[in-house]
């Protein structure tokens, strides 16, 4: 797919980078780790995805009949808990394609925040839904947290059978592999271990929910395998996803590291997809994309910091470009596209890291804030106290953006309260305003966050719990697991020197 350019005042850089692209991709190809670094940890063993569609056919046939089996049992719903790359992509096929004529629902839990896993444990019917914990490492505290209460509902509905009902898709030989055996689960699907996780949408960590879904997977593969041959080509008008990456870096080289992505309504949701690939993938070393969603043309103030990715259709590019604002724009059929997309984006990413010397595969900074959150839990330390955000919102100057974080019941009037807020500051501050639901954002935005440039200013808020619900086997609850993560990373971003304010939810309506 030909992309159409408008670049502006980032020509002449884009047309550098580009060319260094296209030298580039032979080697990619080759899976050359010097690409990116010397040092081959974590790139050796990473780049697996170059050909997951090519070996997603050859898993296929064990996750239909995995998916078959468990829906001739009289399985109904699937609850699929994990964090980041784990479920982001299954929530995404959720919400655009849901579930075809005889197939199970899915639901994807994110979040620890009690009222989120109480609403979810109330509205399953737990006879006859099968829980699939979703974690490479095995390990995810969120996941196995969800898993202990979740694993409660079905030894209540199904005894000493409950394991029939659990299929986890983790890394061979993990914990929770291991775990699957010890507890007669019905099955366990592996992920590749040479794919991370936030590049595994194309291996069982995806296709095993779109089997579940009973989506046309074979069909996703072929239009996937497709999209990656484009990207062998050192023909730059072929090769769109090593250009994009390329347009990419080139900005972040000229200040323009604000990424706005314009999607078509029918896949707005994707956008989450590829906030997390591009954020924890470049944000580190003091250096970074911002991907910038929910934002309109109009309602936004489009500085010298900003790039613009544009899916067809979208009617105020035309101004964008009038303003000087260098745009991309992508075809768009429909959302049957989104399997060459998956691949755009990937491609993309590892082309912008290794032009600039980033390791788009590591993640440096998040394990700042999962050990802070420990300590918070083996302590009892409390968050602290809320706070006048005043001066820290008056720091706020051109090339900087602002974060909402909320650690709030998903759906609830607190995140819209939220929403409202970024509005307000998008307009009153003129610099992107971006919104992350915690504990989600830790393993999206958060490294970013904390690794990427000291551009960014914090409000972090935490909302009530009127119920808790007890985690099996723990000392903690998910209220108490909530709670800690968010003063986890209150003190990895001071400990980052950012500027942070931790305030409570009912100044939102004042901001």
């Amino acid at each position: 797919m030909t992309l159409r350019l408008d670049l502006g005042p980032l020509a002449d850089g884009a047309a550098a980078a580009i060319d260094e692209a296209m030298a580039l991709v032979p080697r990619i190809w080759d899976r050359d780790h010097t690409v990116w670094n010397e040092d081959p940890t974590e790139l050796a063993d990473r780049l697996g995805w170059l050909d997951a569609p090519e070996r997603g056919e050859a898993y296929l046939p064990d996750l239909e009949r995995i998916a078959a089996d468990a829906v001739a049992d009289g399985v109904t719903d699937v609850l699929l808990v994990g964090m980041g790359g784990s479920s982001l992509f299954p929530e995404v096929l959720a919400r655009v394609f849901g579930s075809k004529a005889g197939s199970p629902r899915l639901t994807v839990l994110d979040s620890t925040d009690p009222g989120a896993v109480l609403e979810v444990e109330r509205r399953l019917p737990w006879a006859s839904t099968l829980v699939v914990p979703a974690s490479k490492s095995g390990t995810t505290i969120e996941m196995a947290c969800h898993l202990e209460r979740f694993m409660a509902r079905l030894v209540d509905a199904h005894g000493d059978a409950a394991g029939r009902y659990v299929v986890p898709i983790t890394d061979p030989g993990s914990q929770l592999d291991v775990q699957a055996g010890d507890q007669r689960y019905r099955a366990s699907v592996h992920g590749q271990p040479d794919v991370g996780g936030r590049y595994s949408a194309l291996t069982p960590f995806g296709l095993f929910p779109a089997t579940l879904l009973g989506l046309d997977v074979s069909a996703m593969l072929a239009a996937a395998e497709v999209a990656l041959l484009d990207a062998r080509s050192t023909d730059r008008d072929a090769n769109s996803p090593a250009m994009l990456g390329a347009i990419m870096a080139a900005g972040a080289r000229a200040g323009r590291d604000k990424l706005t992505i314009l999607l078509p309504d029918e896949v707005a949701v994707f956008g989450l997809w590829i906030e997390q690939l591009v954020a924890e993938s470049t944000g580190k070393h003091g250096l970074g994309i911002l991907p910038v969603l929910a934002e309109r043309p109009g309602e936004a103030t489009f500085g010298d910091d900003r790039l613009v990715v544009a899916y067809e259709g979208e009617a105020a590019v035309d101004e964008l470009i009038a303003a000087g604002v260098p745009v991309v724009t992508i075809p768009w059929a429909s959302a049957r596209q989104l399997p060459v997309e998956v691949c755009r984006w990937e491609f993309a990413t590892a082309v912008a890291g290794a032009l600039l010397d980033i390791n788009p595969f590591d993640q440096p900074n998040v394990a700042a804030a999962k050990a802070a959150t420990t300590h918070v839990l083996a302590t009892g330390e409390e968050l602290p106290d809320t706070e006048d955000p005043t001066e820290v919102l008056e720091s706020v100057t051109a090339g900087d953006y602002l974060a909402l974080l909320g650690y709030v019941t998903p759906g609830s009037g607190d995140e819209e309260a939220l929403h409202a807020a970024a509005a307000r500051l998008r307009e009153r501050c003129g610099v992107p305003v971006t919104v992350g639901i915690g504990p989600r954002y830790l393993h999206s935005t958060g490294q970013l966050h904390k690794g990427g440039p000291n551009a960014g200013v914090f409000l972090v808020t935490v909302g009530d719990d009127p119920e808790d619900a007890a985690i099996p086997g723990r000392e903690f609850t998910f209220s108490r697991l909530k709670r800690a993560q968010a003063a986890g990373d209150l003190h990895a971003l001071r400990e980052a020197g950012r500027r942070v304010a931790h305030v409570d939810v009912m100044t939102l309506g004042d901001l």
